[in-house]
């Protein structure tokens, strides 16, 4: 079918006829809106005219969700509601599109790829450990938002992002708009003196803190890299590529942000241990040694050993003294951090098998909490999860949600080395260590935050498992010609 239009075979009559029903619809409103003195039924026909748009270049539209992730607002409204601007409607009107599509053409969205059933798995589990949540309408809402960032970002990822142009587009609609954020916040905060007590100040409107400025930067770098090695024959746009990498690696530096710099280093230690087949002894060698810390921590509550002096635990304007004060376990977002990490290990025990149920780790953790772990924020103003992305998963969702998203992730990357190691054309090549390289970013910075549920974070680690998927089908194949160098047409689709 021709892939510019989605509505265009749907059985809705003549263009022309649509034409004049559109118009008649839209008198129709405006004299009904202005005769009810209602402005929301004068906007139904422009709503209608998006949605049909929505349904008529779908691919344009989700290239458009991409360019809006920089650029997001995080509004909270008086009622305790909050959502992100424009990026989370967008996000629900994809979802919607989805859905449709999977209808409409079934075909088109039956995944069969293992990533698939994992993810599927993944989403059940959350279904089912919501349903005995402590508070089951935060959990359905988590839920919800889970669903439609698989559904949008994997589901319609599988569509779109199949061949290197359209990886090429879509990593171009998140570098400008994050070059020029960037950019922005650079100038603001030099009239700060890049001064580390300001730098969460100068950060907004874009992004919360420094952190969440900080992991969308380094998450996206192996992608910009990408982009930069696809224009080694246009010196001219490599340039322009590497001024703009290098302006966001500069805000990485003056973010002052420790789990960014960690996870930068692991994403380019993990190019070398894709190349030389070690992702699976260096993940066996992780778990042991998480397993072994864990357990010589709770023999005899060694654990407790540990507790800050309330007095010395502050929080530090300096960047030199916040690296000296971690080393002391000093720091206060460091040992605020263990504070609910030892609230969270008692919730595990409580509650192993199917958690407190998911978004429930802040209403139950305080009355958990050991008090000789306290610091001077540990009122938690801002609301904030347990920072680490496992110990939230077991917390919320019980161990086996724990072993299930381990699994997930742990597959991901061992099928995709194999998949970088059994990929012959270039450009493929190339991006499978793209996205292994960001998902190993974002697996270490989860081990200090809790960031897969924003819209910074959350849409590469859907989008990364998507192209992996997308070239291991392209792949299989073209297993008969194997070793050729050209890359195959992308799947002409809905909206291409």
């Amino acid at each position: 079918m021709n892939g510019r239009t989605l509505i265009g075979k749907m059985p809705l009559g003549s263009d022309r006829q649509l034409w004049n029903a559109f118009m008649g619809m839209t008198v129709l409103c405006i004299l009904t809106g202005t005769w009810l003195e209602n402005p929301a039924i004068m906007l139904l026909p422009g709503i209608l005219l998006a949605a049909a748009w929505l349904l008529a270049d779908l691919r344009q539209v989700f290239y458009l969700l991409l360019f809006f992730i920089p650029l997001s607002i995080e509004m909270n409204f008086s009622n305790g509601l909050g959502t992100d601007l424009p990026t989370e409607p967008l996000i629900v009107l994809m979802t919607g599109a989805f859905v449709l599509l999977a209808l409409y053409q079934p075909q088109k969205v039956g995944f069969t790829h293992i990533f698939d059933l994992l993810l599927l798995i993944h989403l059940a589990w959350i279904a089912c450990s919501a349903i005995f949540a402590e508070i089951p309408l935060i959990a359905v809402k988590f839920l919800l938002a889970k669903t439609w960032y698989i559904l949008t970002f994997y589901g319609l990822g599988r569509l779109f992002l199949t061949s290197p142009r359209s990886w090429r587009i879509a990593i171009w609609c998140l570098l400008i708009p994050l070059a020029l954020t960037h950019i922005i916040i650079l100038i603001r905060f030099s009239s700060y003196g890049f001064s580390f007590k300001d730098v969460n100040s100068v950060v907004g409107p874009f992004n919360r803190n420094h952190v969440t400025f900080a992991a969308l930067a380094v998450v996206f770098l192996p992608y910009g890299w990408n982009l930069f090695r696809a224009y080694r024959k246009t010196r001219v746009l490599q340039w322009v590529i590497l001024a703009m990498l290098l302006v966001i690696l500069v805000g990485v530096q003056v973010s002052y942000t420790r789990a960014a710099y960690l996870a930068l280093v692991g994403g380019i230690g993990s190019v070398v241990l894709i190349r030389y087949r070690l992702m699976i002894p260096t993940l066996s060698v992780a778990v042991i040694a998480v397993l072994l810390f864990g357990y010589s921590l709770v023999q005899n509550n060694r654990f407790l050993e540990f507790a800050p002096d309330y007095n010395k635990t502050i929080s530090h304007f300096e960047f030199e003294d916040l690296l000296t004060a971690t080393i002391k376990l000093q720091d206060i977002s460091t040992m605020e951090r263990v504070y609910r990490w030892v609230a969270g290990s008692y919730m595990i025990g409580e509650r192993p098998w199917t958690g407190f149920g998911p978004n429930n780790f802040y209403s139950n953790y305080e009355i958990r909490t050991v008090r000789s772990f306290q610091t001077y924020v540990s009122d938690n103003p801002e609301k904030s999860g347990i920072h680490n992305y496992y110990l939230m998963t077991a917390v919320e969702q019980g161990i086996p949600g724990l072993l299930i998203y381990l699994i997930l992730i742990f597959t991901v990357l061992i099928m995709g080395e194999r998949i970088y190691h059994r990929t012959s054309d270039d450009q493929r090549k190339r991006m499978v260590l793209t996205v292994l390289a960001s998902l190993v970013v974002i697996h270490v910075m989860q081990t200090m935050n809790d960031l897969l549920e924003t819209d910074k974070v959350g849409p590469f680690f859907f989008l990364s498992i998507a192209i992996l998927a997308n070239i291991d089908r392209i792949n299989q194949a073209q297993k008969p010609v194997e070793g050729t160098q050209t890359d195959p047409a992308p799947t002409r689709i809905a909206g291409n």
